[in-house]
């Protein structure tokens, strides 16, 4: 075990990554109101544990899941409470780091599974080296240079590990995804009336909005603005043709539109009104 040590970088470079803090140990009940200063990466080498973020989403960690976090984001986390768990963890600053995850494509407040037990050993490796090395004497940068290094090797390798996994746990993890997209279609449509946002919906599942985004056109073949659009449109005809004694004013406000948005849309896609649109139904 690798108790909390913290890492003082005083020297004249600052480079793009570098070590915060670093620990691999049994994990007690943590919570932090303001966040953590520094961007952190997570690793579970041993039972499970809950994370809580300040948005009310929360998530379950278990062996083999890595959790990325940013910085100042207030959250909790702790062991669940039928046994213990073991958390590797790097707190990471620099430059570089955020736009080096969102380049590695690497989610963001989610499980991130690794799965092989080979890929384990080497990010545990990556980390003791990691923590038994990297803090300068004073005397050189070497060893602030080779943590940087090494952080980035440790996650461009979390990156490379989570593209590798065997048909198994890629075929888990797709079902995963689907039946998290499966929820926020089932969402949109108990919603759909409401003011939503992209990233109201991505929270409800747990996912970013980029990541949410990318994840559902991969799925359904098209952005998920698009899908909540079209949506609204088909139950704005629907309305129109089945409630006559509302107006189009009053259907917008029933699909959770702007009026002279709902005409504006339903024109490019129909090439007429709503009004005409009804019109043209009632002589059916």
């Amino acid at each position: 075990m690798l108790p909390f040590r913290l890492f003082h970088h005083k020297g004249h470079i600052e480079y793009p990554l570098s070590l915060y803090s670093c620990g691999l140990h049994e994990q007690h009940r943590v919570h932090r109101a303001i966040g953590y200063p520094t961007f952190q990466c997570m690793i579970c080498f041993g039972g499970a544990g809950t994370f809580d973020f300040e948005n009310g989403s929360s998530l379950t960690m278990q062996r083999g899941d890595v959790l990325l976090v940013p910085g100042k984001l207030a959250h909790a986390y702790g062991p669940k409470a039928e046994g213990g768990w073991v958390l590797g963890y790097m707190g990471i600053e620099g430059p570089l780091i955020e736009p080096l995850i969102h380049s590695l494509e690497l989610p963001l407040m989610q499980p991130i599974a690794v799965v092989s037990e080979h890929h384990m050993k080497q990010l545990e490796t990556d980390l003791r080296q990691l923590w038994n090395g990297s803090e300068p004497d004073g005397r050189d940068s070497y060893d602030q240079q080779h943590a940087s290094t090494r952080i980035y090797h440790l996650l461009t390798s979390i990156a490379a590990m989570t593209r590798s996994e065997d048909s198994v746990s890629k075929d888990r993890s797709s079902a995963g995804v689907k039946t998290l997209l499966r929820a926020s279609v089932q969402y949109m449509e108990q919603h759909y009336m409401e003011e939503l946002s992209i990233a109201n919906i991505a929270d409800t599942v747990g996912y970013s909005k980029q990541h949410f985004q990318r994840k559902f056109k991969e799925i359904y073949g098209v952005n998920p603005n698009h899908y909540l659009q079209r949506l609204r449109m088909l139950k704005g005809e629907q309305l129109l043709a089945e409630q006559s004694e509302l107006s189009v004013g009053e259907i917008a406000i029933r699909v959770g539109m702007e009026f002279n948005y709902f005409v504006r849309l339903f024109k490019r896609e129909h090439g007429i009104t709503p009004a005409q649109y009804r019109l043209t139904r009632a002589y059916e």
